[in-house]
């Protein structure tokens, strides 16, 4: 009887349950298994609050909102925090609740809630303060240097980043390892960010980095964590990549090889957008592009969305180097619609995670209308001004030898009376027809925007000079031939337009050809409107000034402000 007795075995009370499930989510984490901890961390979270022990709540939670910002899941990461900060709170456990507002600062950055971000690590510089826990004082300093760096503000970044360093001196040899190991690599991302924003940081600086991530690298195999390790092999290749290419590939290799193990799929998505930038600065846009295509295919895998809305601007800039125009253009405008709808996505994080009673349909209409403004006149729906300037410079570039390069300038004639006779609503009226009629008179690949006013431009590359001026008179007859009664009884709209073709490749600036464009314009508003008036000017723009006289062109802006 009694040998039965001794060899039962007393199952553990929830109380021990609970304190083993936290030390099992804390050894995941430290070991970079943060899939297993995390689902350690909210079965210890749940347990917990059935017991009313908010305190380990608090503890639990802060471990389910560290592990799940590593996975990249940072709405449920941005919730847990939350309700860590409340739990603290109750708990009057002022460290965690410094401890969970860092956290939470952190998730709301990688959301892009910068305002939520910076409230949160001001709130968090506030209350520890008032400690003398050096340890935290050091992580909240560390933190909010992250938090302004990635605002931009990199001199309040340094600052934080001084106190941090501070807070380590004064624990000396009794700093955690994890301390210094964050502090090192939010220090290496600083210089980082500047290298890679094109700033002049200078080699001992970029060599300094390197020297931090590797003292980063051996505390994280010192820890045995793999996910720490993989992001110093990160760290270290991206400023290399500005110092030794071959040192730099070997540690993204690394990097990769070790994100792809252990299912890191951020980390793997940073390596392939760090080695597409690194191909872009050393002039392979070929390269670059193939690389940009898999972080666009794995970034919407992964449902990171800034990553994608980058690479499609980086992959404008590549194809631009190139000289594709088209394929830039397409990919400046996917960027841009990208970018909007993270603006809505990002009202709706907000809304359900804060509460915030934004009206979404709203928001997503300020949005689309944002991205339209972009590159497009408003009113006309057509291209604006910022279009012509982004895009005819390229396009004229690229025109092989024996190309024309051709510039029209159209200007309404007499508008000012359409609007004074017909009202300013008609003249908007106006205004929008003729975009409809020119885009229509053009070709795909044209370039057709409004100017500002009542004055449109068309660019584009033709194989001979003629086709410019039948393609003048088409837009002209056009508007001409139009039933403007249809707008307002008694309507009638005419345009007088200046054409003007060089060879190709271009050995003046744009701004010569417009020039030369707006002279034929004016000429053919003098000599009565309505008309076309073209100049094939070879390579010799001074051709322009004799065919052109400036006399004959000033009594035509003295004639044309006339009504």
């Amino acid at each position: 009887m009694s040998t039965a007795r001794s060899a039962q075995v007393t199952a553990p009370g929830p109380a021990e349950e609970l304190a083993a499930l936290v030390a099992s989510a804390e050894h995941a984490r430290t070991q970079g298994a943060y899939q297993e901890g995390r689902v350690l961390a909210e079965r210890a979270a749940e347990l917990a609050a059935r017991l009313g022990d908010d305190a380990r709540l608090a503890l639990a939670l802060r471990l389910v909102c560290n592990q799940a910002v590593r996975l990249g899941e940072h709405e449920d990461a941005a919730r847990a925090g939350r309700r860590a900060v409340a739990a603290s709170e109750r708990a009057g456990d002022v460290a965690g609740s410094v401890d969970a507002l860092n956290l939470l600062a952190l998730t709301y950055l990688e959301l892009g809630l910068f305002e939520e971000a910076l409230t949160a690590i001001e709130q968090a510089l506030a209350t520890v303060a008032t400690l003398e826990d050096h340890e935290l004082r050091s992580g909240t300093f560390n933190r909010a240097g992250s938090v302004r760096s990635t605002l931009g503000d990199v001199a309040a970044a340094a600052a934080m980043f001084d106190r941090a360093e501070a807070e380590l001196r004064a624990l000396g040899t009794a700093a955690a390892p994890e301390t210094e190991f964050c502090f090192l690599t939010n220090t290496t991302d600083l210089v980082i960010q500047s290298a890679a924003r094109g700033d002049d940081v200078p080699v001992d600086e970029l060599w300094a980095g390197v020297a931090r991530a590797r003292r980063a690298l051996e505390l994280a195999e010192s820890s045995g964590n793999p996910y720490r390790v993989a992001l110093s092999h990160l760290n270290a290749g991206c400023v290399l990549a500005h110092l030794d290419g071959e040192a730099a590939e070997a540690s993204f290799t690394a990097a990769v090889d070790l994100s792809r193990a252990h299912g890191y799929r951020s980390l793997e998505l940073g390596v392939l957008e760090a080695r597409a930038q690194d191909a872009q600065r050393r002039g392979d846009h070929r390269g670059a592009l193939t690389l940009l295509d898999e972080v666009v295919a794995l970034a919407e895998e992964t449902h990171e969305s800034s990553v994608a809305l980058a690479a499609h601007r980086t992959a404008s800039a590549s194809w631009e180097a190139l000289g594709d125009f088209r394929r830039a253009l397409d990919s400046y405008r996917r960027y841009h619609e990208l970018e909007a709808r993270a603006r809505t996505q990002t009202a709706e994080v907000r809304a359900r995670l804060l509460g915030v009673g934004e009206e979404l349909h709203q928001l997503r209409h300020e949005a689309a209308e944002l991205e339209r403004r972009v590159l497009e006149d408003a009113l006309t729906g057509i291209g604006n001004r910022r279009l012509f300037d982004e895009v005819v410079p390229g396009l004229l570039a690229a025109a092989r030898p024996g190309d024309q390069l051709c510039v029209a300038l159209l200007d309404v004639d007499h508008f000012k009376a359409v609007n004074d006779t017909f009202g300013h609503a008609t003249g908007d009226v106006v205004l929008r027809t003729l975009g409809r009629l020119l885009r229509e008179s053009v070709r795909r690949d044209d370039v057709l925007v409004r100017l500002g006013g009542e004055e449109f431009a068309v660019v584009c590359v033709l194989p001979e000079p003629g086709l410019a001026e039948q393609l003048a008179e088409t837009c002209r007859a056009r508007i001409e031939a139009h039933d403007w009664t249809e707008v307002a009884a008694g309507l009638r709209v005419t345009a007088s337009v200046g054409v003007v073709t060089a060879d190709a490749p271009l050995r003046a600036g744009v701004d010569d050809l417009v020039a030369s464009a707006d002279g034929l314009l004016y000429a053919a508003k003098a000599a009565g409107r309505n008309r076309v008036h073209a100049l094939a000017l070879g390579q010799d723009l001074a051709q322009a000034e004799r065919r052109v006289p400036g006399q004959l062109l000033d009594r035509a802006r003295d004639d044309v402000q006339l009504p």
